[in-house]
């Protein structure tokens, strides 16, 4: 007869040994800066699930990028938060130092591009080029980044067909509003009523020149015949105020009742604002235009491992939940929901999205002609905003 004890014993040393083999996050390969980074989320180290696997990048990456010692980033971070989320790739990688410059307006993407044509480098690394995508394109100003272990972690759907790019955030384009001033009940359900109700025409929406992040991906669904009719709509019956401050300006100017609706809002742009304590909020018609800001690396620049190394932490676990947490940013990876990391997730509960795919992305071109032609009519000035 098996004496008692021994079975004990012997059901412990399983349990023992099923518990050394199961996965747990607590396994993953985790620097005092990211215990401290999840601390501040909130979150358990589960959120970083996989992320060994993610950073695993050959060891010539890592030589590579030490001895040239250097990286030049261009994001559209404020250099302050992006200062914090560094402190967590320093941590993991120290000895690679790094040139930041944050990327405002049009400026950021076309800065980058002349400077590759005349063969210098301004920026080793390069994000939010949507508007001029086809023209790096074009130049071969992007270098192939497929090779990166992160890159399958983010959708498809949101990465170039070539491999020169993909996404490295996401953001929702909608309403904004004063809540001192308009009721939530009062505001349009679906785009198509805000153009059509006398309520908001004739200088009560504040427009930014900004229609690239939100009419593409509605054309997505729709169309072009639709989008063609719907920008005409806004000039012909909605009249908006068109506003040439940035994009940043508008939920400033929203909130201080220059107008009663601010659009574009993007989502985490209103909710940094609204914790200043400034009093505005958030409104989404359906569908919900989603759009993601792109990331690449410049072609032939002098810090090629460096470049692989930091995009390849930027698009890792870690890496979205340092800007998540640092500057409100809603992580474009696959394994981290958005749901959990959005700023306003009540108002897009239950709604249908409009994504901003990379076929969208590559109509931009198309749709922003149209309306940069409409917008320079109406105003009979150069273009100018964020």
């Amino acid at each position: 007869m098996i004496q008692r004890s021994t079975i004990v014993r012997a059901l412990a040393a399983a349990a023992l040994a099923a518990f050394i083999a199961a996965p747990t996050a607590r396994a993953e390969n985790l620097t005092k800066a990211t215990e401290a980074l999840l601390k501040e989320a909130k979150m358990g180290p589960e959120v970083l699930t996989g992320l060994d696997a993610e950073l695993a990048v050959p060891q010539a990456w890592i030589d590579g990028a030490k001895k040239e010692g250097l990286v030049k980033i261009r994001l559209t971070t404020a250099e302050r938060l992006f200062a914090k989320a560094w402190q967590v790739f320093a941590a993991r990688y120290p000895g690679i130092e790094h040139e930041y410059v944050r990327g405002i307006g049009h400026e950021r993407a076309v800065a980058a591009l002349l400077a590759f044509k005349n063969g210098t480098y301004v920026s080793d690394v390069v994000s939010s080029f949507d508007v001029l995508q086809d023209e790096y394109e074009k130049a071969g100003a992007l270098a192939r980044i497929d090779d990166l272990p992160t890159y399958k972690g983010i959708p498809a759907e949101y990465a170039s067909p070539k491999g020169l790019f993909t996404a490295y955030r996401l953001q929702h384009w909608c309403i904004g509003y004063n809540p001192q001033k308009l009721k939530k009940a009062e505001l349009p359900k679906s785009w198509g009523e805000l153009v059509e109700s006398p309520r908001w025409s004739n200088g009560k929406v504040g427009m930014a020149v900004n229609a690239n992040v939100w009419i593409p991906p509605l054309a997505g669904l729709y169309g072009d015949k639709w989008a063609d009719d719907y920008m005409t709509a806004i000039f012909d019956k909605l009249k908006p105020q068109l506003r040439k401050e940035r994009l940043s300006m508008i939920p400033q100017l929203n909130s201080l009742g220059e107008f009663d609706l601010g659009i574009p809002a993007g989502d985490f742009i209103y909710k940094v604002v609204q914790k200043r304590g400034m009093s505005i909020d958030f409104h989404c018609p359906e569908p919900v235009p989603a759009t993601v800001a792109p990331i690449g690396i410049l072609a032939g620049n002098p810090h090629p491992n460096a470049s692989k190394l930091f995009v390849n932490w930027v698009l890792s676990k870690e890496g979205q939940l340092a800007l998540h947490v640092h500057d409100s940013q809603i992580p474009a990876h696959n394994g981290m929901p958005a749901e959990k990391f959005l700023p306003y997730p009540a108002e897009l509960a239950g709604k249908k999205r409009a994504p901003g795919t990379a076929a969208v992305v590559a109509n931009i071109p198309n749709i922003m002609g149209k309306w940069h032609k409409l917008w320079i009519s109406a105003v009979g000035a150069k273009i100018g905003g964020d």
